[in-house]
C-alpha cells in the first residue's frame, strides 16, 4: 500500500496554499495511523487467522511511504482453490454502471501501463517488452501456477478504460482487493504467495536494507561526517 497525499487526513491539516509536499510530517504520520489500520484489520481475521506477518516501509524518490507486507495464515484458512482465490483477489475492471465507485478506484489507481505498442518509451519497457509482464493475456477462469502467483481471471468481456488517447482492458489491471481498495484509497496491491519463490520475492523488501552508495576518499584527511551524509539518501518524509 502507498501513501496518497489527498487522503483528507493530510488535505484537512494542511494550510490555505499548502501541498502535502510541504508537510512530511503529516504525511508520515497519517501513513502510520493507515498501515496500523491495515495491520489490526488483518490481525483480526480480515484474510482468515494470521499466525505471523512481517512488513518493511520503504519511500519512494519522491517522499512517500509504502509498506510491503507478508501474511502468514493459518492452516485452516490457507488458500484452497480458485473460488476462494476469487473471493479475496480481483484482476479485472468492475462494471461501471453496477460498481460505479470501484470502477473509479480500480481505473484510478489499479492499472499498468499503457506500455508496448501503444507506448514504446514508456519507462517500464527494456529490450522492447514491459518489465512487469503486462499486458497480460485473457484468461475465462482462475488457475493456480506451481511455485508463483496465481494466474488471475482477465476475461475479455468488452470492458474498457480510455485515458489520454490509451485504452485499458482487463489485461492491464493489477491484483487487488476490492475491500481493501475501497477502505484505503490508494494503490494495494494484494496477491496470494503460492510458493517458495514469492515467498523469497517478498522477504527481499524486508531485509534489503536501506540506500548505499560507495564513496571513494582520496588524500587529505577524512571527513566522516560528509562521507556519511554523502552515503545516505533520506527524504523529509522517511526523516520524520
Amino acid at each position: 500500500m502507498t501513501a496518497n497525499p489527498k487522503w483528507p487526513e493530510i488535505l484537512h491539516s494542511l494550510f490555505p496554499g499548502q501541498t502535502a509536499t510541504d508537510c512530511p510530517d503529516i504525511v508520515s504520520q497519517v501513513f502510520e495511523q493507515k498501515k496500523k489500520a491495515l495491520v489490526k484489520l488483518i490481525d483480526n481475521g480480515f484474510f482468515g487467522t494470521t499466525i505471523a506477518h512481517i512488513h518493511t516501509i520503504e519511500f519512494q524518490k519522491r517522499g512517500l511511504p509504502h509498506i510491503h507486507l507478508l501474511i502468514f495464515l493459518h492452516s485452516q484458512d490457507c488458500i484452497q482453490d480458485p473460488h476462494h482465490i476469487n473471493s479475496m483477489i480481483s484482476a479485472q475492471l468492475s462494471d461501471p454502471q453496477l460498481q460505479s465507485l470501484l470502477y473509479a478506484k480500480v481505473t484510478k489507481y489499479m492499472l499498468r501501463g499503457p506500455c508496448g505498442a501503444d507506448n514504446p518509451q514508456a519507462k517500464c519497457m527494456v529490450n522492447g517488452k514491459y518489465s512487469k509482464h503486462f499486458p497480460k493475456e485473457y484468461r475465462k477462469r482462475t488457475d493456480w501456477a506451481k511455485n508463483s502467483y496465481p494466474l488471475y481471471a482477465r476475461p475479455d468481456n468488452g470492458l474498457v478504460f480510455e485515458h489520454n488517447g490509451a485504452r485499458f482492458t482487463n489485461q492491464y489491471v493489477v491484483p487487488h482487493c476490492p475491500q481493501l481498495l475501497l477502505l484505503f484509497d490508494y494503490h494495494i496491491n494484494v496477491e496470494i504467495s503460492a510458493g517458495l519463490g514469492t515467498v523469497k520475492y517478498l522477504s527481499k523488501y524486508i531485509y534489503k536494507g536501506p540506500d548505499r552508495a560507495t564513496i571513494e576518499i582520496s588524500g587529505g584527511m577524512q571527513d566522516e561526517i560528509k562521507a556519511h551524509l554523502d552515503g545516505c539518501f533520506i527524504g523529509p518524509t522517511e526523516a520524520c
